[in-house]
């Protein structure tokens, strides 16, 4: 899957994404702070809802 990557030219500065690494699961999702209920933080956490970028999400 991550060889289907799309390359960077050569002189890019190297940068990764915080929303790639949660989706191959390397690192947890985000979840924001004002989230405090512990069944909607643990579908954030598994991926089941995204929350937008504007409200604190990764996207």
């Amino acid at each position: 899957m991550i060889l289907d990557l799309p390359s960077t030219p050569a002189t890019a500065d190297p940068v990764i994404v915080p929303g790639l690494l949660s989706g191959l699961g390397i690192t947890p999702r985000r979840v924001p702070a004002w989230i405090t209920d512990p069944d909607l933080i643990a579908s954030v956490a598994c991926g089941l809802v995204e929350i937008p970028a504007e409200y604190g999400g990764d996207q």
